[in-house]
């Protein structure tokens, strides 16, 4: 029997996977198509990328699920398939963790991002409406096999990230990750919204959450010293998922910048500090993970 996703936790070392969403562009998904459609439509291409992550020495994949609630999916006139779409997506996961090979233990975190509604003083939602939204995409993993980790992510306001934990929590009970996305400035690292990365990561924990996480915005080289300030802010266990370097563009598409050996000697160094685990966001890909696994196996 394999060992729970949240006792690995407490050791460090694993590896999740890399960018979805940059990869399924790279295989002709237009950009700003919501690439949950391709759950539906293309499932043999994303169950590829999972299994490329696989390959490449993943313990955990991200459902293709990041914008799945109604209200984002609703910009391109999907927002009624919001259930399906994320169903399909965490069975697509699990179909390709099932494919491989007896050998590591491997887990899905359902992924979920902003619900794509703001609220003051920014936009006009309320709480009740935010909530309705992370429910309705969740109604996607009440049927079949449970994911092993919700994982809450690139939240720029904890207003939300803490309305998307407790809703999380009030229909199944599995571990729930929460990733702020934060930039850095002169006085150090704050989300869009303002919410200051020290100050946040105790919220998160005075809440509830299992993991607290940061990803995307910044590049390898800042989540380092983000990593720093977050473990010496909390007791509980960590991710870190940074982007490739920074975005740029190269025949219309989204390129990065970042060479795959300097983001996997950064990951190690992330792990030297005490951080629980290691991904990649925007740009990474599975050379990405793949340099890391060799890194950590040969540690």
């Amino acid at each position: 029997m394999s060992v729970p996703l949240m006792d690995r936790f407490r050791s460090a070392g694993i590896l999740f996977d890399g960018g979805m969403g940059s990869m399924l562009i790279a295989q002709g998904l237009e950009a700003g198509w919501p690439p949950e459609e391709w759950n539906i439509s293309c499932p043999d291409v994303v169950r590829e990328v999972h299994r490329e992550y696989l390959n490449a020495g993943s313990d955990v994949i991200g459902t293709n699920t990041f914008g799945g609630t109604p209200a984002r999916l609703g910009n391109h006139g999907r927002g009624g398939d919001s259930r399906d779409l994320n169903a399909a997506g965490l069975r697509i996961a699990h179909e390709a963790i099932a494919d491989q090979e007896a050998g590591r233990a491997r887990h899905v975190a359902f992924s979920m991002g902003p619900c794509g509604e703001m609220m003051p003083p920014v936009g006009s939602a309320d709480e009740t409406r935010v909530r309705d939204e992370f429910l309705a995409q969740l109604q996607g993993i009440l049927n079949g096999e449970s994911p092993d980790l919700i994982l809450v992510e690139t939240m720029i306001d904890v207003r939300e990230a803490l309305i998307a934990m407790e809703a999380a929590r009030s229909v199944c009970d599995v571990p729930v990750a929460v990733s702020m996305t934060y930039s850095r400035n002169q006085r150090g690292f704050f989300t869009m919204m303002g919410n200051e990365a020290n100050v946040t990561t105790r919220q998160l924990e005075d809440a509830g959450a299992d993991v607290v996480a940061a990803n995307c915005s910044i590049a390898s080289h800042d989540m380092i010293d983000l990593a720093r300030l977050l473990r010496s802010a909390t007791g509980l266990p960590i991710l870190c998922q940074a982007n490739a370097g920074q975005p740029g563009l190269h025949d219309g598409r989204p390129a990065y910048d970042q060479a795959p050996d300097e983001f996997a000697a950064h990951a190690m160094q992330l792990y030297d500090i005490g951080i629980n685990a290691v991904g990649g966001c925007c740009g990474t890909t599975p050379q990405f993970i793949r340099l890391i696994r060799e890194r950590l196996d040969g540690h």
